[in-house]
């Protein structure tokens, strides 16, 4: 009896020692995760901020900077559904270390290149281009292997956290990118970025992907890309086959092509190319949009309780479309240009604005899909309905930037703002519109 009994503390010993190794690997996963991913956004973030600031100042092109730009969203429309599949077939350690490992070593090269030849803006494209992708990799792997890294139990925890370490990227990202532009010439920068991928990646390597792993169905390890082509199709139909959903990727369309056509390229060209505010106060307006964002999130629970999204999307349309007009008042109003503190303090709240507009239409839209979707088809919805909506950002962007060369930029302002209004009043009183608002 005594004997029974000291196995079973043995036994119970051992299990708790498991249990507490378990526990401690979990933490250290977590900890290397955010570690690695911390670092990979900022960098990412920062480069983007930097390397259009470089082509407004050095160019004054705003054709430069919207095709700057448009490469950021070009990789995510092509590759996104690729890299979806591909996470799922191949290791997602080999993905997610080997697209840090590979951007680190890329944007060591191209430095070597800078410093031993000379500076070409098509070098610079390039460079954008290929990152992106990267990312678009880097991105689709690590968040299919959150389920891998943790237990079921943690998966809130990752995720939460996950996103904090994104809003502050956003936020972040450009006060740094200001004050690095003042002190660090575009070559050091460079190197900087590419030394903070390889660190990266080296600590992505000693994460666990293999912690939590579930046992794959075979048919969901051998996709074939006909099968993905026809998933991707099924998505299209559906969404076409739905006037609730046809009409929400309308707006979405419409917003999207609004906001990149009248603030993406405008703002950031009237601030750097025509008044010359400090890099430092351009990242505080910039990072005013994320910050917008973050407290809209926060409150939409509360203002969906007070009214219907179908009525709340329709005032905010209308809203946005004549308070964009804000952003021209001041070129209007000053003949010279506006003190330093006023353009801070007066864009910065115009873009914080901004920010809750567009969380109050994007966190509700996303809600209201998963009531309507099936959750048998849901992924491809949302996968087909991302590539539509983001095909317009750079048509967008690049119609923006011929437009300045053309006009003031307060008429973009202003032109955006009439059109959106035309679509609203046609929209909203279609046919379409009527049954949205239903």
């Amino acid at each position: 009896m005594l004997n029974y009994q000291e196995n079973r503390a043995a036994k119970n010993k051992a299990e708790k020692k498991l249990e507490v190794k378990s526990e401690k690997r979990e933490n250290l996963n977590l900890i290397l995760f955010l570690s690695g991913k911390t670092i990979s956004l900022f960098g990412s973030a920062i480069y983007a901020f930097v390397i259009g600031l470089y082509l407004l100042r050095t160019t004054s092109s705003a054709l430069s900077f919207a095709l700057n730009l448009a490469l950021y969203t070009l990789p995510v429309v092509l590759f996104n559904p690729i890299a979806g599949v591909i996470a799922d077939k191949f290791n997602k350690k080999i993905l997610v270390v080997g697209s840090d490992l590979i951007n680190g070593i890329f944007l060591s090269i191209i430095y070597l290149i800078i410093t031993n030849f000379s500076l070409n803006l098509y070098l610079l494209y390039f460079s954008t281009f290929v990152m992106t992708t990267l990312t678009v990799f880097f991105d689709i792997a690590i968040e299919s292997a959150k389920p891998s890294l943790v237990r079921k139990s943690g998966l809130i925890k990752i995720n939460s956290q996950a996103r904090v370490i994104e809003s502050l990227s956003h936020i972040l990202g450009p006060l740094m990118g200001g004050v690095i532009y003042g002190f660090i010439n575009l070559e050091g920068f460079i190197l900087i970025n590419a030394i903070s991928f390889l660190i990266s990646a080296l600590i992505e390597y000693f994460i666990d992907y293999q912690y939590n792993r579930q046992p794959e169905e075979e048919t969901e390890i051998e996709k074939s890309l006909d099968t993905f082509i026809f998933r991707l199709k099924e998505g299209f139909y559906y969404i076409f086959r739905s006037s609730n959903l046809k009409s929400l990727v309308y707006i979405f369309i419409a917003l999207n092509f609004f906001f990149n056509f009248t603030l993406i390229v405008p703002l950031p060209y009237l601030m750097n190319t025509i008044w010359k505010i400090d890099p430092d106060k351009y990242g505080i307006i910039q990072a005013a949009f994320p910050v917008g964002m973050i407290t809209g999130a926060l409150l939409t629970e509360k203002i969906m309780n007070k009214i219907s999204y179908n009525i709340l999307i329709k005032n905010i349309a209308y809203i946005s479309a004549v308070g964009v007009t804000a952003f021209a008042l001041p070129i209007i109003i000053f003949k010279d240009i506006p003190g330093s503190n006023f353009i801070v303090s007066y864009y910065s709240f115009l873009m914080f604005l901004s920010g809750i507009s567009v969380a109050w239409i994007d966190v509700p839209a996303n809600v209201i899909i998963q009531k309507i979707v099936p959750p048998n088809i849901l992924g491809r919805v949302l996968s087909v309905k991302m590539s539509i909506i983001k095909i317009v950002v750079p048509i967008a962007l690049l119609i923006s930037s011929l437009f300045i060369k053309l006009v003031p930029v307060s008429y973009i302002f202003v032109t955006g703002s009439v059109i959106f209004l035309a679509f609203n009043f046609m929209f909203f009183n279609s046919a379409a519109g009527r049954e949205l608002m239903q």
